[in-house]
C-alpha cells in the first residue's frame, strides 16, 4: 500500500526555493559564511573571506553538509524558537532546539552593516512562514519615564523654594529691617538663608527652573518615542 504521508520537502522539491541565501565575510563580521536555504540555516566558523569559486559552489552544490564540513552549525528551521536581531550591533540570534534533546541552544551572527543584518533577518522570518510573528510589546512606560520624572518633580520643588526664599528675602530688603513688618517677615528665615537669598532673584530663579523644566520634557518625550533597539520573532 502506498504511503499517505508527504514526501520529505527538501531545498528543490519547491519551484523557486533552488536560490539559496548567502552572506560572507566582509559583510559578516562573526562567520565566514552564513546560508539560509529552505530547510536550514549554516554558520561556519571565521576563516576569513571565502574564495568566489567557493561561494559558487555553496549556491549550487547538492549537499552543503559535506561542502561545508563537520565545523558548521547547522540549524534546523523547523526547531526554531525564537529569533531576535539586535538594531545597535547588527547581530542576529537564533534560539533552537538542541538535537536530541529538549533543551535550547544559541547561535548569533554578527554583522558588519544593519543593511545586511536586516536582509538576513528578513529572509530569515520568510523562510519561518505564518508560524512566527513579530513582537508588537511596546516598552514598559513607567520604566521609561520613572527617571525623567523623578527629574522634572525636583526641578520644580527646587525651583519653587527658592522663588520663594527669594521673594522673602526681597521683601524683607524691601520693607527695611527696622520695621515691624520687616521684622516677622524676617522671622519666617533664618539669618543665613536670609543673606544667601537677598542675593537671588525671584524672577531669575523662576526663569532658570522653567528652562530646566523644558529641557527635562524633551528628555522625557524622547524616551518615551525612541525606536525600539530589538526585534523579536515569536511563535504563533
Amino acid at each position: 500500500m502506498r504511503s499517505m504521508l508527504p514526501p520529505r520537502i527538501e531545498d528543490t522539491t519547491l519551484p523557486g526555493m533552488l536560490r539559496r541565501r548567502v552572506w560572507h565575510s566582509p559583510d559578516v563580521v562573526s562567520h565566514a559564511l552564513v546560508v539560509l536555504t529552505f530547510t536550514r540555516l549554516y554558520l561556519t566558523p571565521p576563516t576569513g573571506t571565502p574564495k568566489p569559486e567557493t561561494v559558487a559552489a555553496v549556491e549550487s552544490a547538492p549537499d552543503l553538509d559535506d561542502l561545508l564540513g563537520p565545523l558548521a552549525v547547522v540549524v534546523n528551521l523547523p526547531a526554531i524558537r525564537r529569533v531576535s536581531l539586535n538594531l545597535l550591533n547588527n547581530t542576529l540570534s537564533v534560539e533552537y532546539e538542541a538535537p536530541g534533546g529538549p533543551s535550547s541552544t544559541k547561535a548569533s551572527v554578527v554583522f558588519a552593516t544593519a543593511e545586511a543584518a536586516d536582509a538576513a533577518f528578513t529572509k530569515l522570518w520568510r523562510r519561518l512562514g505564518d508560524r512566527f510573528v513579530l513582537d508588537q510589546s511596546r516598552p514598559d512606560f513607567w520604566a521609561a519615564a520613572r527617571t525623567p520624572l523623578a527629574v522634572m518633580a525636583g526641578i520644580l520643588a527646587a525651583t519653587v523654594a527658592v522663588v520663594i526664599g527669594a521673594s522673602c528675602a526681597d521683601d524683607v530688603v524691601g520693607t527695611g529691617a527696622g520695621s515691624v513688618t520687616g521684622s516677622a517677615k524676617s522671622s519666617l528665615l533664618p539669618a543665613a538663608v536670609e543673606v544667601i537669598f537677598s542675593w537671588i532673584d525671584w524672577r531669575v530663579a523662576g526663569g532658570i527652573g522653567g528652562a530646566a523644566l523644558a529641557v527635562a520634557q524633551v528628555w522625557l518625550y524622547r524616551r518615551l518615542t525612541r525606536p525600539p533597539v530589538r526585534l523579536e520573532l515569536f511563535p504563533r
